[in-house]
C-alpha cells in the first residue's frame, strides 16, 4: 500500500529539530514562493514564509494544521526527499515515492484556518470531518454500491461517546467499501480497513502472505539470493530460466537518496546476475505494494524503449482533475531484454499493480494468474479532530489503452486459477505454467 504526503511531511517535522543556521539563507525559499497555496484535489493548504512552512488539511467543516517545518529547501530535500518548485503560476510539491507532483495554485489564506490546532471537539465533529473528507475526495462509492449519503445517518447525536463506540460507528460507515486504501488508524482502538480478503484466503485461515511468500521461494527450486535492504529474492534455474520474487515495493535508503535511486542501485545486482537467463519469471503475487518510485525503478531495467505506461487523475467532489501522463524510460546501463512472465494474484496490490501496468506495455511480456486486487490509487490521509487517521483512495489510474482497473483489478493475459491447497502441497501451477511458456519460447 502507498502513502502520499503525510509520511513525507512527518519527516519534515522531524527535520525541524536539526540545526541548519550555516546554510539557511542560501536555501531560503525565493520571494515568488512565499504566500498561501492550495491544492483542492488533496484538501491541502500550504503557507510559506522566509523561515517557516505550514501544511493544513481542509474539508468543508474543518481546517487543521497538520505540519510545520523549516522553510529550508535543502533540508527538505535531504531529510524527506521532497522538493518544492515554482513552475509558471503553480507551486509543485514533489515527494519521494509518488510519480507526479502535487500542484498548488496561489490563494488567500482561508479564514477557517486561523485556529488550526487539532482540538478535541467531541465525537460529533470527528464524525463530521470523517464523513466530509470521504464525500469530498472518495470517487468509488458507486463502484462498491455504497450510498454514502445514507451513512450520514450513523452520525452520533451526542458527544458522550467512548472511543470504542465511536470506532464502531466509523467502521460501520465504511462497511461495503472493499478497498484496502480506505483505512482507519484509531490509536488504542487499532487499525481497520473494510477490504475483504479473497475467498480462497478466507477459506484457508491458516494461510498468510508470509507463509505464501516462503512457500513460493521453497518451490522455486533454485539457489535463492537476496538483496540487502530490499525484499527481493532471485536466482537462476538449472534450465536457464531466472526467477525474481518481489515481496513489497519498498527499499531502505540512506539520507539524501530517493527511493528510486536506492532501488535502482540495488536492482543492478539482479540485472548482472540474470543477464544470461533464457527467460525470467517475476513473481509479485503476494506483493501488497509500497512506493510507486520503487516499482518504476525496477520496471526500467526491463525496458529497451520508453513506454507510455499509464496516466492518473485525482477526484474532488465535482469530478476528476486533468490526467497526468507517466512515461517510463529504460534504465541506464545493461537491462533485461529476455521474454518475461509476470505472476499476479488478488493479493497483488497498489504499487505492485503499477509495476504490472508498466510491464504490460513491454514487448515479449506475458501476465499470468488472476486479476490483481484493484487498489491502485495512492492514499490520501486526513487527521481527524481526535487525532485518529483516515486514509482513502482518491485517484484513478488509467492504462495506456484507456482502461481503469480500480476495484476490479488488472486482468492477466493467461488466466490460471489460484489453488491455495495445491501451492501449499507443493504444486505451484502458476510457476509451472510460466516456466513451460518461457521454455517453449
Amino acid at each position: 500500500m502507498k502513502k502520499l504526503t503525510s509520511r513525507i511531511l512527518a519527516s519534515l517535522l522531524v527535520a525541524g529539530t536539526i540545526s541548519v543556521a550555516a546554510s539557511w539563507f542560501i536555501n531560503m525559499p525565493p520571494k515568488e514562493m512565499l504566500g498561501t497555496w492550495v491544492a483542492p484535489d488533496y484538501g491541502q493548504v500550504m503557507r510559506i514564509t522566509r523561515l517557516r512552512a505550514e501544511v493544513y488539511r481542509t474539508t468543508a467543516v474543518s481546517c487543521f494544521r497538520e505540519y510545520a517545518f523549516p522553510a529550508h529547501l535543502g533540508l527538505v530535500k535531504l531529510i524527506a526527499g521532497a522538493s518544492i518548485e515554482r513552475r509558471n503560476d503553480m507551486l509543485e510539491l514533489s515527494v519521494d515515492g509518488v510519480v507526479e507532483p502535487i500542484r498548488h495554485t496561489r490563494s488567500e489564506f482561508p479564514s477557517e484556518c486561523a485556529e488550526p490546532d487539532h482540538t478535541e471537539r467531541g465525537a460529533i465533529h470527528t464524525f463530521d470531518v470523517f464523513w466530509s473528507a470521504m464525500v469530498e475526495h472518495y470517487p468509488f462509492f458507486d463502484l462498491h454500491n455504497v450510498d454514502w449519503d445514507t451513512r450520514r445517518e450513523l452520525a452520533p447525536s451526542s458527544d458522550d461517546l467512548s472511543d470504542v463506540e465511536l470506532s464502531f460507528l466509523l467502521k460501520q460507515a465504511t462497511h461495503g467499501l472493499d478497498d484496502g486504501h480506505v483505512q482507519l488508524s484509531m490509536g488504542d482502538q487499532g487499525y481497520f480497513s473494510p477490504e475483504e480478503d479473497p475467498s480462497w484466503l478466507r477459506a484457508n485461515p491458516s494461510l498468510t502472505r508470509k507463509l505464501l511468500w516462503q512457500t513460493a521461494l521453497s518451490q522455486a527450486e533454485i539457489p535463492v539470493q537476496g538483496l540487502e535492504g530490499f525484499s527481493i529474492r532471485y536466482g537462476l534455474h538449472s534450465d536457464g530460466i531466472g526467477y525474481i520474487a518481489i515481496k513489497e515495493m519498498e527499499v531502505q535508503k540512506p539520507i539524501g537518496q530517493s527511493s528510486h535511486e536506492a532501488a535502482s542501485r540495488a536492482f543492478q545486482q539482479v540485472v548482472m546476475d540474470l543477464q544470461d537467463a533464457k527467460g525470467i519469471v517475476v513473481d509479485v503475487r503476494y506483493n501488497p505494494g509500497g512506493s510507486d518510485s520503487v516499482a518504476v525503478a525496477i520496471a526500467e531495467y526491463f525496458l529497451q524503449t520508453p513506454v507510455t505506461a499509464f496516466s492518473k487523475r485525482s477526484w474532488q467532489q465535482e469530478g476528476f482533475s486533468e490526467p497526468f501522463q507517466v512515461t517510463v524510460h529504460p534504465a541506464q546501463g545493461p537491462n533485461l531484454a529476455q521474454p518475461i512472465v509476470v505472476l499476479i494474484s488478488e493479493l497483488t496490490g497498489s504499487a505492485a499493480e503499477i509495476f504490472t501496468l508498466i510491464m504490460r506495455e513491454r514487448p515479449e511480456t506475458t501476465i499470468i494468474g488472476t486479476r490483481s486486487s484493484g487498489g491502485l490509487s495512492d492514499v490520501l490521509e486526513f487527521t481527524l479532530p481526535n487525532g485518529w487517521l483516515l486514509g482513502l483512495s482518491y485517484q484513478e489510474y488509467i492504462s495506456a489503452q484507456g482502461e481503469a482497473f480500480e476495484g476490479i483489478g488488472i486482468p492477466p493475459g493467461i488466466f490460471v486459477e489460484f489453488d491455495a491447497d495445491g501451492i501449499i502441497s507443493g504444486t505451484d501451477a502458476l510457476v509451472e505454467t510460466a516456466v513451460h511458456l518461457l521454455g517453449s519460447n
